[in-house]
């Protein structure tokens, strides 16, 4: 399968270095790689909901088969959960469409995702209401059904939110033309997608240390060292040369620089290492290896972007905290 990985990230990368590319040209910047977030969104919405079921099945049969009706009450509706999801991206898309937008207003910019959240769990908890019969258990089925809708929402919808979020970033001290937002962006895609890479050749060449055996036997920390310092070396040119070609210059000293930099790549890295892991979390209990067969090599879009939304609050955190940009 390793040559259907080198083709498909071929093209993964081709297509997203395009629409950045246009992105970056674009007079109004986010709106062209705006369609990826609620896309992603929505193919993950549905995986995390897939899981809910193959780990009934699973849990319960011990192998695949119709789910008692029980347990199928207890999973969450596919249409809320994922249009729940597609409102909390719109939501936190507001500050990038919102052309005047005042980044000093009170809401800020992170406060739109919060708002959207709390809507897709209004909205769940709407939608029970307006299914209940009076033949299940409120703080039984009903309650299940709601925390496994709300864990999909923001799994789904509130870590892409971030996404929007870190190409929203500008204004105030910021540059206004977006460029800044689409190095953040970038720049967290370079930190995982680099430390991903290093540590599965790494760990293929050197790994003898298991990291996690329960969770992802084939995780060493020869692996992860690997794939720290070949992210290491790629942020540091990605922040440095190819941010200044970008119009991107950080005017701060040599030593903030280099720290923030080492530090960036560091904590983005260990985010994307537990979103790795935190999706393996749910296979294992869904007895699968990969959260659907949609791209032969890497399973399904959990496994593609699972490093990415949960490094992705991290990334913002620490741009807005100006431990890296301007």
């Amino acid at each position: 399968m390793l040559h259907w990985r080198l083709i498909l990230a071929a093209v993964a990368i081709v297509v997203v270095v395009g629409l950045a590319y246009v992105d970056f040209s674009c007079p109004w910047p986010g709106v062209v790689m705006l369609p990826l977030a609620f896309g992603a969104a929505w193919m993950c919405a549905g995986e995390v909901i897939g899981l809910f079921e193959k780990a009934a099945a699973n849990r319960l049969l011990g192998h695949d088969g119709p789910i008692p009706i029980e347990e199928q009450k207890a999973i969450p509706s596919w249409f809320v959960v994922q249009w729940a999801t597609m409102l909390v991206v719109a939501t936190s898309s507001v500050p990038l469409l919102w052309r005047d937008y005042g980044v000093s207003w009170s809401i800020g910019r992170s406060g739109w995702l919060a708002l959207g959240i709390v809507a897709g769990m209004i909205a769940s908890i709407v939608y029970e209401m307006r299914q209940y019969d009076g033949r299940d258990s409120a703080v039984g089925v009903i309650a299940t059904r709601v925390a496994r809708s709300l864990l999909a929402i923001v799994y789904a919808g509130g870590l892409a939110g971030f996404l929007v979020q870190l190409r929203a970033l500008g204004g105030g001290r910021w540059l206004d033309d977006g460029r800044w937002g689409m190095v953040a962006l970038l720049s967290l895609i370079v930190v995982v997608k680099f430390n991903d890479t290093g540590a599965y050749f790494a760990g293929r060449a050197f790994g003898r240390h298991k990291m996690t055996p329960r969770l992802s036997p084939g995780k060493t920390w020869e692996g992860i060292m690997g794939g720290f310092l070949l992210s290491l070396v790629a942020t540091i040119i990605f922040l440095g040369p190819v941010a200044e070609a970008m119009g991107c210059i950080a005017e701060r000293s040599d030593w903030a620089w280099w720290t923030g930099t080492i530090v960036y790549c560091l904590l983005v890295g260990i985010a994307g290492v537990a979103g790795d892991l935190a999706v393996s979390l749910l296979k294992r209990d869904a007895g699968i290896k990969d959260s659907s067969r949609w791209m032969p090599g890497f399973g399904g879009f959990l496994d593609l972007l699972d490093s990415i939304l949960l490094a992705a609050p991290v990334a913002y955190t620490l741009w807005i905290l100006r431990v890296v940009g301007p």
